[in-house]
């Protein structure tokens, strides 16, 4: 039997990873996959990465890590922007390093988005300004061939363990740093979990099948609430502190 905990869309809230990273201690977990969006957002981007280099866990890169080393400063977002200028050559150059997609022993494929994109929202369909669960008509699309048991993805930062009729199952863990943002990539829409706790997931294979388990985990969201206060992002502080958004059609995540 093997246990993994899975990790996502961290966005530097090192409050919320230092609780996951405790608790993943308590569980007898084997290994730990991270799925990327380490460090962006207007929180504790150098002391994450700082954190993230001293671990043994397996780590992709999201959209957000791939900004950071791939776009000019100049056209970076506000959240990408604060990050960029928090981190050193050594933090950049981790990130670099990191793959977009990494199969692992030839039962899971650890992805950001989708497998062919980290900006596809691989489990969500965007309608009436938030996101709902596709149906498998809508995700088949999206697979881009997979044919591994198992699919870990993130990035929407909404929990859900799925299974298609072929047996596929999909975990998205959730976001350990960021429970609701707002965006306007594709048009303005919301996503919002309900509430502050930060997510990350278990997933253990027994003799009987595989166990999934979404965990919710108390912080202090306040501590990263004020932080983003201090560095002038309302999106993040109401965000943080709620888990849901104003849902005013003035997008500033980014």
């Amino acid at each position: 039997m093997t246990k993994i905990a899975i990790l996502s869309d961290l966005h530097g809230n090192m409050p919320a990873i230092e609780k996951v990273y405790a608790d993943i201690k308590t569980r007898q977990v084997e290994r730990v996959f991270c799925l990327g969006d380490l460090a962006s957002g207007p929180l504790w981007p150098r002391e994450t990465i700082d954190f993230l280099m001293q671990q043994d866990w397996i780590f992709i890169r999201g959209n957000h890590d791939r900004n950071l080393v791939e776009r000019c400063p100049e056209k970076l977002g506000d959240s990408d922007a604060y990050a960029f200028k928090h981190l050193e050559k050594k933090h950049l150059d981790w990130l670099s390093s990191l793959h977009a997609t990494l199969e692992v022993d030839d039962t899971y494929l650890l992805c950001h988005g989708s497998p062919a994109k980290d900006t596809t929202y691989l489990l969500e369909t965007i309608e009436n300004g938030r996101v709902r669960l596709s149906t498998p008509n809508e995700i088949k699309p999206k697979l881009n061939g997979f044919h591994l048991p198992i699919l870990l993805c993130g990035h929407s930062h909404t929990p859900r363990v799925i299974t298609l009729d072929n047996g596929l199952t999909i975990i998205n863990p959730g976001s350990v740093g960021l429970p609701a943002y707002e965006d306007a990539t594709d048009g303005y829409f919301v996503v919002e979990c309900g509430s502050h706790h930060a997510r990350y997931a278990v997933l253990e294979n027994t003799e009987i099948g595989w166990k999934a388990e979404i965990i919710l985990m108390p912080y202090d969201f306040e501590l990263a609430a004020k932080q983003a206060h201090k560095n002038k992002r309302p999106d993040y502080e109401i965000g943080l502190r709620t888990g849901f958004m104003r849902g005013d059609k003035v997008p500033i995540y980014n």
